[in-house]
């Protein structure tokens, strides 16, 4: 069986980096990515809830 909550979780990272980076668009892809995994999955939660909004 495939990590699924692993690969979120990397998913997740990257999605965070580029949020810091001011890489949206690519970040908006790696998001895309992770509700795929998380709708077939059933894992992970809103990408961007841990991404500080200053």
């Amino acid at each position: 069986m495939m990590a699924a909550s692993r690969i979120y979780a990397l998913l997740q990272e990257a999605c965070t980096a580029l949020e810091t980076s001011d890489d949206h668009a690519i970040a908006a892809y790696v998001g895309f990515a992770m509700s795929l995994v998380e709708e077939k999955y059933g894992v992970g939660h809103d990408h961007l809830e841990s991404v500080s909004r200053d």
